[in-house]
């Protein structure tokens, strides 16, 4: 798999170089930023682009913008961003890029500590599917909230709706939770149901992607006490 590294630390882009090449991945090119990146992406095709939301000039969100670039001018190239910290609105900016999200990621950078973990989200990436950092979930699940609508659901359909968070199809849930995928969909209506959500089936609304989008979008509005602070936590 060709993969590119977008990192302006010189130290953690020769980590992440070098680790993924240690775990069977090719790392096509290189930069520091956007400016850079965006030189070499046409010459070497990679299939993944990994980059540091913060990028320099400013450090604020240039690595976001350019994701929006490439995804505009190179459609076909899978997307993973990394943050150090768990920032719901640079995600949902990510998965919002397109009506229908797809191949696109968010995880945080702790997760580079784990190789074979951000191995396997790029993997996921690469074959389309949406990555949502799990312990961004976790953190967003367990916050405290005046009027907490997940307080209606039970901690099996808790565990569940995060992994559709995750970006998980009824299939992948289905293997984790140890269950038929017939039991997942009869949740997920309950979920839906519950948190009143529009109904959400795999046959008309394109399957897990929307969901991961309608997902986020309800923690957002139900988690007053991040946007009254107004910054990560």
């Amino acid at each position: 798999m060709r993969v590119a590294v977008v990192e302006d630390q010189p130290l953690l882009q020769d980590v992440l170089a070098e680790g993924l090449t240690s775990r069977g991945l090719t790392v096509v090119g290189r930069a520091r930023d956007a400016t850079e990146a965006l030189l070499f992406l046409e010459r070497t095709e990679p299939e993944v682009v990994l980059l540091d939301i913060r990028l320099p000039p400013g450090y604020s969100d240039e690595g976001l913008c350019l994701a929006e670039t490439v995804r505009a001018r190179y459609p076909a190239v899978g997307l993973l961003v990394l943050s150090s910290y768990a920032e719901l609105h640079f995600a949902q900016r990510l998965l919002g890029m397109q009506e229908d999200a797809r191949a696109v990621g968010y995880v945080l950078k702790e997760r580079v500590g784990d190789l074979n973990e951000l191995v396997e989200a790029i993997r996921r990436v690469a074959a389309g599917e949406v990555v949502v950092d799990r312990h961004l979930i976790n953190r967003l699940m367990s916050r405290q909230r005046t009027s907490d609508p997940l307080e209606r659901l039970s901690p099996h359909e808790r565990r569940i709706l995060a992994l559709v968070a995750e970006g998980r199809s009824n299939l992948g849930i289905a293997e984790q939770m140890g269950c038929r995928v017939s039991t997942v969909e009869k949740h997920l209506s309950s979920i839906t149901a519950k948190l009143d959500l529009a109904p959400i089936g795999e046959a008309t609304r394109r399957g897990v992607n929307v969901r991961v989008l309608a997902t986020l979008a309800f923690l957002r509005t139900v988690d007053s006490s991040a946007a009254a602070a107004g910054g990560p936590r």
